[in-house]
């Protein structure tokens, strides 16, 4: 049964790192006019250099992460540093806000559609 939830499940850990990303842009653009304040950036954590396991069985221990979409929030230090040694820039926050809201949405509909056709197969195709 629980192949039939896998797209869902991987696509709702997308939806949970976006929604993340998007607190982290909202909390640069509230920064934007603290001095000293270093604007925050969410990166996916890469884990293609450990050495991949072989799995030939179902049983067998895999070590990739259950979660593609595993991140962590850095500092980003790079950028236009102004009198108040503040590098947010809020014209390049929205437009980062924006493309994350697109995502989102783009996603959810995804989502809705897959539920949507499930739930045609449980209750029967003639309604």
């Amino acid at each position: 049964m629980n192949f039939l939830f896998k797209d869902i499940n991987l696509e709702t850990s997308f939806l949970d790192f976006l929604r993340i990303k998007d607190r982290v842009i909202a909390s640069n653009i509230a920064n934007a006019e603290t001095p000293f304040y270093k604007r925050l950036k969410v990166e996916l954590v890469n884990n293609d250099s450990e050495i991949p396991l072989k799995t030939t069985l179902p049983g067998h221990i895999s070590n990739k992460s259950p979660n593609p979409f595993a991140y962590k929030i850095v500092q980003d230090s790079s950028g236009l540093v102004g009198n108040d040694r503040n590098n947010v820039s809020v014209e390049k926050e929205m437009v980062e806000l924006e493309k994350v809201a697109l995502k989102y949405e783009t996603v959810l509909k995804f989502v809705q559609g897959k539920i949507g056709s499930l739930d045609m197969v449980i209750k029967g195709f003639g309604g």
